[in-house]
């Protein structure tokens, strides 16, 4: 397992530039080819659904169970301490991007498949692993296997906890347009951070322009050596620090033809924007704090709506249930383009929120004339927790790991909501650190032996159920 886990892990499978028989990129249609090769090499029955997604089989049952995996991964951040696109082993843990999230259950799922066959164990039903290659960008993989592939009967997911997911939010992703006043445009001629919504940015870089008020600033309080001087400012500093933000988290560089501001932070994934460390609060804030005529409209109500953990409860949309939980809301991505901010926004919804509602109170709280485009809107699962298939689950995690069975809400968005009867089911056990979508993503080497025993008593018994 842990050859095939390397080379996968080798390939970095991030979205990229669709081509013909690879829409979503060169690598990623890599990384499919290579997991089916594999799974062929073990006997098993494959197919390649146009680059779109794949699946490997065995048995011969007239319908099947389906398990659930992803092979892309979101891009690496700064602060890893082990090669990023590589396997390590270490002190018992496994590092790598995707070792976790979700190449390790995938390849863990497919070992299941070859055990089965290995074996010749005698089902009622198929068993396919289907493999797709989209999850992090909106998962129009597994739209297009549903569209053309056999439904399985029922499913699970090893992409999110156990011991078993019950909810899954909904998941809304926005694009907030708000006009950059002048005050801004003429001074700052670069501001970008974070590259998709659905990761919390550990980086934040804008760019004065050479001979703006704000590049003669850092200058003059330099003293032609230390740029970072101008966060030891009185008005900087103050705000900064009545604010809760340390110093140390901000850079600044003096160049022949601009001034460089970096922020930085913790990555994490925006199910729980709290476990990470955002870095576009920090720029926005130094916007601010700078004051006067290098801040503007834009600038003090994009920080003061949207660059806190707080913010839905300064946009009047904070809600929770008792099914779901509660609404979290992160700021993903900025960049500036040409007069205009463009914001990126992931939230995760309750069953009690209102769509309309979040997209309109947001809104009024943006400068005039911005606009919102919705870029996705998946909507909640909530499992039926007294049906065959989370019963069936629960029963073989407690038998195989003799842990405590309950139902987990998730903030997290995983394939279960793509198809019917189908949910998620680990690979992270209950507290456990994994670091997904962060820096130095991991999974315990004794953790990720244990997958291969609970999902192949998972699809024994769950044969013995299913009708």
């Amino acid at each position: 397992m842990l050859n095939d886990l390397k080379e996968l892990m080798e390939i970095e499978s991030i979205m990229g530039k669709p081509e013909s028989g690879a829409p979503f990129g060169k690598k990623m249609r890599k990384t499919l080819d290579l997991f089916l090769s594999k799974a062929n090499s073990y006997g098993l029955k494959t197919e390649n659904m146009d680059g779109y997604c794949g699946y490997a089989e065995v048995g011969s049952g007239k319908s099947c169970i389906g398990i659930l995996c992803h092979l892309d991964v979101v891009p690496v951040s700064d602060g890893w301490s082990y090669p990023p696109f590589s396997l390590t082993l270490d002190d018992g843990y496994l590092y790598g991007r995707g070792v976790a999230d979700d190449k390790g259950p995938a390849v863990a799922a497919l070992h299941v498949l070859k055990r089965l066959k290995d074996e010749n164990v005698k089902l009622n039903h198929r068993v396919r692993l289907i493999v797709g290659c989209n999850e992090e960008n909106g998962s129009a993989c597994m739209k297009y296997y549903v569209s053309r592939g056999e439904i399985p009967v029922a499913s699970f997911v090893p992409d999110a906890d156990f011991p078993i997911i019950g909810s899954e939010k909904g998941i809304l992703h926005l694009k907030v347009t708000v006009p950059a006043d002048s005050r801004l445009t003429d001074s700052v001629e670069y501001l970008c951070a974070g590259d998709r919504p659905n990761v919390v940015p550990d980086k934040a870089v804008l760019r004065f322009r050479k001979d703006s008020e704000p590049y003669n600033r850092i200058k003059e309080t330099s003293g032609g050596a230390d740029a970072n001087a101008i966060f030891r400012t009185e008005s900087v500093c103050t705000f900064l620090a009545e604010n809760g933000y340390d110093l140390n988290d901000f850079s600044a560089h003096l160049f022949g033809d601009y001034a460089e501001i970096e922020t930085r932070g913790i990555a994490g994934h925006a199910m729980a924007p709290q476990k990470g460390d955002n870095a576009i609060f920090k720029l926005i804030a130094f916007l601010k704090a700078l004051g006067g005529q290098n801040c503007g409209e834009t600038v003090g109500k994009v920080y003061d709506s949207l660059c806190s953990l707080k913010a839905p409860e300064k946009l009047g949309i904070a809600c929770k249930d008792e099914k779901s939980g509660a609404l979290t809301l992160n700021f993903g991505a900025v960049k500036l383009e040409k007069d205009r901010l463009v914001l990126t926004l992931d939230l995760r919804l309750p069953l009690c929120a209102d769509k309309d509602v979040i997209v309109k109170n947001i809104m009024n709280a943006m400068p005039e004339h911005s606009a919102c485009e919705v870029l996705h809107h998946a909507k909640n699962l909530y499992a039926d927790e007294n049906g065959t298939l989370v019963k069936t689950l629960l029963k073989v995690y407690a038998e195989t790991t003799g842990g405590e069975t309950y139902i987990v809400k998730s903030g997290g968005g995983t394939y279960a909501r793509e198809l019917p009867n189908a949910v998620a089911f680990g690979p992270t056990f209950p507290n456990a650190e994994t670091n997904i979508h962060n820096a130095d993503e991991r999974l315990k080497l004794g953790d990720f032996e244990k997958l291969g025993e609970i999902y192949y008593r998972a699809v024994i018994e769950l044969d013995k159920a299913l009708k």
